[in-house]
């Protein structure tokens, strides 16, 4: 996510999604009653009988009525009533219209009122895509090309290549292990992906896990037919890297719920939308936690914690619905809290 202006005076966002996690988090910040502008073609029919239709390019300021994203079809749909546009001429006012939003094309929203954990969902989304830094290790056993990545571009780092020599291969594996450990100590990626043909990631997941590298990021697999440009290439194409980021997402939303639980047989959480509002009014919640299931189906009461939450300068989780461990917090009211302090 790219975010070009947040204004909260006038409740007006600007950006670019780059994703389409993007488009995602896009669709559940926006609500019935918000204002989009933005692009479309548009069919005009002919004047005279025998002519074609013509296809224009129309800038319009929508109503919102209700917002649609299905990943298969890769743009956010939003359908409202138009309250004003350009060319004038080819502008119905009040008619239904719809936008469909792509990866990669800016977007403005004017709120009816711009909530902080709406704006904190997109900067969680554009701090993801800053400062993601997933270290691709393509490899196999005989060179290892390391890269940051993401799902639109690669910027190549380094290149470890095995030194072969007869019998020895074996105990010089350990050394071609050795040398690419050191390479991404030096990198400091936060994610890591060991990507390739055959058997030889597996082993160097093996090799780094039996390191026991204090503090070494999360380290990932993923199979490909190539390495080199090829192997790139095949990843960018299949969606595989996108799929990484999320199983990477979830790990982290099942720690943050993993944590709830430890801390409540501790003693020092809540749960339930009537306790966890007590014990933020009390002061003494850390971190609010909600599931997205709540805030899409009772927005007006998920609100109403996360409104107090902010007052309080609570930190705020948002599980997604995607997540299967989702279910624990819905299993709690679909509201939770960590607590500074047990409360008596």
């Amino acid at each position: 996510m790219k975010i070009l202006k947040i204004d909260r005076k006038e409740n007006i966002i600007s950006c670019v999604p780059e994703s389409l996690d993007d488009l995602w988090h896009l669709e559940k910040i926006l609500a019935k009653g918000d204002t989009v502008f933005g692009s479309s073609d548009r069919k005009i029919k002919p004047s005279k009988e025998g002519e074609k239709a013509l296809r224009i390019k129309i800038f319009v300021e929508l109503d919102v009525t209700d917002v649609h994203f299905q990943e298969y079809s890769e743009n956010l749909r939003i359908n409202g009533i138009i309250l004003s546009g350009k060319p004038e001429e080819y502008i119905e006012l009040k008619s239904h219209h719809s936008l469909e939003i792509p990866v990669g094309e800016r977007v403005k929203i004017r709120k009816t009122e711009l909530k902080q954990w709406q704006i904190d969902r997109l900067k969680k989304a554009e701090a993801t895509a800053a400062a993601s830094k997933l270290l691709l290790v393509l490899l196999d056993d005989e060179q290892a090309e390391l890269a940051f990545v993401n799902n639109y571009s690669i910027s190549r780092k380094a290149i470890v290549k095995e030194k072969r020599r007869g019998k020895r291969f074996e105990q010089e594996k350990s050394e071609y292990f050795d040398e690419i450990l050191e390479k991404i100590k030096t990198l400091e990626p936060k994610r890591i992906l060991l990507a390739g043909p055959g058997f030889v990631k597996e082993n160097l997941k093996k090799f780094i896990d039996n390191k026991k590298t204090k503090g070494f990021p999360s380290v990932l697999i993923e199979s490909t037919n190539s390495t080199g440009e090829t192997g790139f290439k095949e990843l960018l194409a299949t969606g595989k890297l996108e799929a990484v980021e999320k199983q990477l997402q979830m790990a982290k939303e099942s720690k943050i719920i993993e944590e709830f639980l430890m801390m409540l047989a501790k003693g020092k959480a809540e749960y339930g939308k009537e306790q966890v509002k007590k014990a933020i009014s009390l002061g003494a919640v850390e971190r609010v936690i909600i599931s997205e299931t709540l805030l899409m189906q009772n927005r007006a009461e998920a609100e109403e914690i996360l409104d107090l939450a902010e007052q309080y300068k609570c930190s705020v989780e948002i599980i997604s619905a995607r997540n299967p461990q989702e279910k624990n917090i819905q299993g709690f009211g679909g509201a939770v809290a960590t607590l500074r302090y047990k409360l008596e």
